[in-house]
């Protein structure tokens, strides 16, 4: 009999997180028979690709409060219609929306509530009375790094698991022209530098203008473009306005990342915590060395340090001069690109994440009534 799973996630903009649920789906209507069904409290849908994978969505639109109560009762609702063998969240309050449809029909939760190595919420907050919750009622907790249980002191949780993040590699096998995505989006320069990242305090867009800024007193032939949308978009455009910064270009939200990735030459991302990044993986898998001041975050799993990219303090000089060197030299570029690609083919692929969900769905499946 079809196994059958509800998922619980707040929405499908634009994300880490959201791509990796997606790239997850894809997987399971490729090389399983399960049913699925998808649960959102966002009606915006930035990929709207998913329509192709023939999922039901059902979206819970929140009352005016930002944590409605309601929504407890309407996902029970739509859970107890459903019947699933499991329920899977992804988020915070998706999970702590979950717990009693999860009691009263006594199936599985399983949360993946770990995408960041920063707990941003204060001991004695609501989030992280939310998030204490979350752990005591979900029968697994998954991190998409080691980095985030040690952030959340989780090392020792009988019910945590790591599951590292993967992507279709024939997302990367493209047959593109540059030229016209080039002149989509401007750029008229030799090379090309790229961030793909939220405008949010968490991304660190202030040093990625500095670096810019300084890159191009060493060199006019390189343009630094920027992807993504959110609420310091704006605020970054004004600055590049103000401080006269020429080689920057911000693209906003785009749907043809894989295209802005393969044409560029070097992968960035600052920031001050991560878990495993997306736009990393995305670098890697495109062949493309990267730059990213993640530190004590999740990208220590996923790049070696001076072969397959740069783990560097938010230093901009130190920066710039990086990229200089990597710009000048086509070998090192290409070595780092391709054992980078290597990394991401070996650890971080599709295939390998979809068969830790399904070892993880297995683990319950002798507890589920028929």
């Amino acid at each position: 009999m079809s196994k059958k799973i509800l998922f619980f996630i707040n929405g499908l903009v634009g994300g880490g997180k959201e791509r990796r649920f997606l790239e997850f789906l894809h997987y399971l209507k490729q090389n399983t028979n399960f049913k699925l069904k998808v649960v959102l409290t966002e009606d915006e849908i930035h990929y709207t690709y998913v329509y192709n994978l023939d999922i039901p969505i059902i979206i819970l639109k929140r009352s005016v409060f930002r944590k409605d109560p309601f929504l407890f009762y309407r996902f029970y609702k739509i859970a107890k219609e459903f019947n699933p063998d499991f329920i899977h969240t992804w988020g915070l309050m998706t999970t702590f929306y979950s717990v009693p449809a999860k009691l009263l029909l006594k199936r599985p939760l399983v949360s993946n509530l770990i995408a960041d190595s920063n707990k941003n919420y204060k001991k004695w907050s609501l989030s992280n009375l939310f998030f204490r919750i979350d752990c005591i009622f979900s029968d697994i907790i998954i991190s998409n790094s080691k980095a985030g249980l040690r952030a959340y002191n989780l090392n020792n949780f009988e019910k945590k698991i790591t599951i590292y993040n993967g992507v279709r590699l024939d997302r990367f096998n493209l047959k593109i022209s540059k030229n016209m995505i080039l002149n989509d989006i401007r750029v008229d320069t030799k090379f090309m530098v790229i961030m793909v990242a939220s405008f949010n305090n968490n991304k660190d867009y202030d040093l990625f203008l500095e670096v810019a800024s300084l890159t191009c007193r060493l060199r006019d032939d390189v343009t630094f473009v920027g992807v993504g949308g959110g609420p310091n978009l704006e605020k970054m455009q004004n600055k590049i306005s103000k401080e006269k910064i020429h080689n920057v270009i911000l693209t906003g939200k785009r749907s043809d990342v894989e295209d802005l990735v393969a044409i560029s030459d070097i992968g960035v991302l600052f920031t001050h915590s991560e878990g495993i990044s997306n736009s990393i993986i995305e670098y890697m898998a495109s062949g493309k060395p990267v730059i990213t001041t993640d530190i004590l975050g999740g990208s220590r799993e996923i790049i070696v340090n001076n072969e397959s990219g740069f783990i560097m303090e938010r230093n901009a000089d130190s920066i710039a001069m990086k990229i200089k060197i990597l710009l000048e030299d086509d070998n090192l570029r290409k070595s780092m690109g391709k054992k980078g690609k290597q990394i991401i083919e070996k650890k971080f692929n599709i295939t390998l994440m979809g068969k830790e969900y399904l070892k993880v769905y297995n683990r319950f499946t002798k507890n589920i009534d028929n």
